[in-house]
């Protein structure tokens, strides 16, 4: 009798734990789910781009006699005027976040300074309505860029071959007795810094100042004097500001995966 009673004690028992333990939740932490690090941003790739801005010109005109060599006069020419258009580029960014690319642009230009008088070697108006004036119709460059980025923000500089259609009227009572157009060529330098807002597209400001190669514009025959048989040379720079937006091409750098 006793040890049916202990049997039966015991066989309860082993029955409630099961039960009891069939009760309590699982306790089994599920392996936590790898965490993703946002993409890298890389310099590196192909971008286009459009930009607007301000330039600024000056103009030291000296005239010669073309026989003589003889100085005649000179001219100070200033104006201003929006600059915009296109540009496109590539960037290599390195491991130690030097970035270098190439880059170029072309531009429509509003430059078109009034004309100004002509004065003879002793600083005295010139006789007669004698004056001169030019416009640059466009301009566009082709340069290196190296700079520093620091997360999203490249400080850069820029420089190399500048080109502009520079055209002249030499001028005498209100009427163009001789004009002149042609591409100068010469070399442009300055400093921006671009930041990228997301994987593909950046904003930049830039400065740049450029120096054209001096022009010589030969008046063979013309209705007056002063004009016939002279040499006018011409040294033409621009101090240029201006904003831009780019697009860049190509995926971003491989994400960092870390599991845990």
């Amino acid at each position: 009798m006793l040890r049916k009673i202990l049997l039966s004690s015991v066989a309860f028992v082993a029955v409630s734990t099961a039960a009891f333990a069939a009760d309590l939740p699982n306790r089994k932490v599920a392996p936590a789910a790898p965490y993703v690090a946002a993409p890298i941003f890389t310099w590196t790739g192909f971008y286009v781009g459009a930009q607007v801005g301000g330039g600024w010109t000056n103009d030291k005109m000296r005239a010669y006699n073309t026989a003589t060599n003889v100085y005649q006069g000179y001219g100070k020419l200033n104006g201003s005027g929006v600059v915009g258009g296109l540009f496109a580029g590539y960037n290599w960014q390195m491991s130690n976040s030097i970035v270098l690319g190439v880059e170029g642009d072309i531009e429509a230009t509003s430059i078109s300074p009034k004309s100004v008088a002509v004065y003879n070697p002793a600083g005295v108006l010139a006789g007669g309505d004698y004056s001169y004036n030019e416009s640059l119709p466009w301009q566009g460059s082709l340069r290196a860029r190296a700079g520093y980025a620091a997360g999203n923000a490249l400080f850069y500089v820029t420089g190399g071959l500048a080109l502009a259609q520079i055209n002249t009227k030499y001028i005498t009572t209100g009427v163009a007795s001789s004009s002149f157009s042609g591409t100068q060529a010469g070399w442009t330098l300055g400093a921006g810094i671009e930041y990228a807002f997301n994987q593909n597209w950046t904003l930049r400001g830039e400065y740049r100042y450029t120096q054209f190669a001096g022009s010589k514009d030969n008046v063979a025959n013309a209705a007056n004097n002063l004009w016939t048989g002279s040499t006018f040379k011409h040294s033409v720079n621009e101090n240029q500001v201006r904003v831009g937006i780019a697009y860049k091409f190509g995926a971003p750098a491989s994400a960092v995966v870390a599991k845990y």
